[in-house]
């Protein structure tokens, strides 16, 4: 046999398709799609559905209700945590309004509203406006020496003005240990340029109330007179006409409590000298103009807004914590409008009203220093600074330090 024989050309060997398919065509003939393979319950329920849709009318096919298609909303796991969420962000805006929002509103309504002069006529004027109570021993008001009170910075640096510093202490109620821990604190430094001022209270419930008085006359010190003055210097005088000043026997069957045994050897600790510096010391201390800060005034306790220094109520100065705000009468409660608070409302009102008109608005408002309050303790506001940070009660000494051009600073110890 020849390689011929073996091995037949292509013109020998045709195959035809009806006797010998392909491949190709064999997998077209008996394959599918796997996908028809598949046996899952939604496919079956998908053909089943089909075959129904193509032997019924189309208007036989019914959608899903509305409310089938709500419940199954509200049953996904997504839907709930955001119906949580926003649950929870309605009730912490409404807390925050009815707690925090809404009462700042009305106080800031109530503030305007008292302090509008046509308010005057609902309660036939405001405390304070038509006269003036004079107290019989009492020193109203007292102006600084204008050499203490800090200038312009501009004329320290050029030389026309030397350097000078206000060095204003919180209530000290006898803690002289404190008070000379502060005044080295502060590098006091009376030849220096510095001057001291006391906001009142420097007597009474700590351990060395005449060593504090001392302190003060030793370095020429300025101080307005606090309530506690006020009625320890009342009762020294009342002790004086009785011939009780000497008198040591108030002992158990005296009658007194603890609280007026303590303030009676308060005033016969005090000397001749001591009383009469401390009868010195005014309700109002009038600083004067400092710059930044307008007119400065120091107190014990507080000043009405609107009124004129001369008609302030001594006793309120001495003792008002808040302001009834309609009749604008002080009290020495602690419930209700805050008097630093309506005044420092009333000042800026007072500057808005001028800024545009005036050159310097500052210098037409009112800053207050104050004490009294320790129950605020620090209360440093625009035109308010309170001081007392209830030193005697295990709390801090204060000093505010005004500098000139009216840079401010707070020191404690």
């Amino acid at each position: 046999m020849t390689s011929r024989d073996c091995h037949p050309t292509d013109n020998e060997f045709h195959p035809t398709t009806n006797h010998h398919p392909s491949y190709s065509n064999q997998y077209s003939h008996y394959s599918r799609p796997l996908i028809d393979s598949a046996r899952n319950g939604w496919q079956s329920g998908v053909h089943e559905g089909s075959q129904r849709g193509s032997s019924s009318p189309a208007g036989d096919i019914k959608s899903p209700g509305w409310s089938q298609m709500a419940l199954s909303v509200a049953s996904a796991p997504r839907f709930r945590r955001l119906v949580l969420i926003y649950v929870a962000l309605f009730i912490f805006a409404w807390i925050g309004w009815r707690m925090l929002l809404s009462p700042r509103l009305q106080d800031q309504n109530s503030l305007l509203h008292s302090l509008d002069p046509t308010s005057k006529a609902e309660t036939s004027g405001w405390f304070g406006a038509n006269s003036s109570l004079e107290f019989d021993g009492l020193v109203q008001i007292r102006t600084l020496d204008p050499d203490l009170v800090p200038g312009d910075l501009a004329g320290v640096k050029t030389g026309e003005s030397s350097r000078k510093r206000l060095i204003i202490v919180g209530d000290v109620h006898g803690c002289k240990e404190e008070l000379v821990q502060l005044l080295e604190k502060v590098a006091f430094s009376q030849k220096g340029g510095d001057h001291l001022i006391f906001v009142g209270d420097m007597i009474n419930k700590g351990p060395d109330s005449t060593g504090v008085v001392d302190m003060a006359r030793q370095h020429s010190a300025s101080s307005v007179r606090g309530n506690h003055e006020d009625r320890i210097l009342l009762l020294r005088r009342e002790m004086v006409k009785t011939n009780t000043l000497a008198n040591l026997d108030d002992g158990k069957g005296s009658g007194f409590s603890s609280k007026e045994l303590g303030e009676r050897a308060l005033a016969r600790s005090l000397s001749d000298e001591q009383a009469q510096w401390l009868e010195n010391c005014p309700v109002i201390l009038n600083v004067g103009q400092i710059p930044g800060m307008g007119q400065v005034v120091v107190v014990h306790a507080g000043i009405l807004p609107g009124i004129e220094l001369e008609k302030q109520d001594p006793s309120g100065v001495m003792t008002m914590r808040t302001i009834d705000l309609d009749t604008h009468v002080p009290s020495p409660k602690k419930n209700g409008m805050n008097w630093a608070k309506m005044f420092d409302k009333h000042q800026s009102k007072l500057y808005s009203s001028l800024e545009t008109s005036t050159e310097n608005p500052l210098a037409n408002t009112m800053t207050v220093v104050y004490g009294h309050d320790a129950s605020t303790s620090l209360s440093i506001r625009t035109f308010t600074k309170g001081l007392d940070s209830g030193c005697v009660k295990g709390g801090k000494l204060t000093a505010l330090v005004i500098e000139d051009g009216g840079e401010q600073s707070l020191v404690q110890v």
